[in-house]
């Protein structure tokens, strides 16, 4: 795991590369969905950590461009392209106005490590590490930078939304 591309940030762990051995592990195919996440707050009240914030950081594109001066309290230095919104939240995605109308089956978002833990836990899971992670995200690949290959676009094409 982990990688010594010049693109890598070994301050957040990501690298030396290393080898790691696995004992078999169960990990979703998909991530959770806002459906499922509704589930869990409806049946245990849980509230998520943007919730008790009252705001979180949202992807400047995602935000309407008539209401980003009103949105928009402000944003991070080194990466200004993400907002702090007041009322972002899982059930209110872009903040105040929003909402999960035709995005049931999307994944869920405002969600820190601590909330996605607890939906663990309430759902007999538990979260990966993030050897177990890695391993899943490459696909089986070893040392790809991407789960489909070295190539950002090949043939011209973008495999995730980047």
């Amino acid at each position: 795991m982990g990688t010594d591309s010049n693109e890598g940030f070994p301050q957040d762990g990501e690298g030396p590369v290393r080898e790691v051995t696995l004992r078999p592990f169960w990990i979703d195919s998909t991530t959770v969905t806002n459906r499922l996440f509704r589930q869990f707050v409806a049946a245990t009240g849980y509230r998520t950590e943007a919730e008790r914030f009252g705001w979180s950081f949202v992807f400047w594109l995602h935000l309407p461009k008539a209401r980003f001066k009103e949105l928009v309290e402000d944003t991070v230095q080194a990466a200004p392209w993400w907002c702090k919104v007041r009322g972002a939240r899982w059930d209110a995605p872009e903040g105040p106005g929003s909402n999960l109308l035709r995005r049931e089956d999307h994944p869920v978002v405002h969600v820190s490590w601590n909330d996605a833990a607890a939906y663990a836990r309430w759902s007999g899971q538990r979260l990966p590490t993030e050897a177990e992670w890695e391993y899943a995200a490459r696909g089986g690949l070893e040392q790809k930078t991407y789960p489909w290959g070295d190539k950002l676009r090949p043939n011209g094409k973008h495999m995730c939304n980047i």
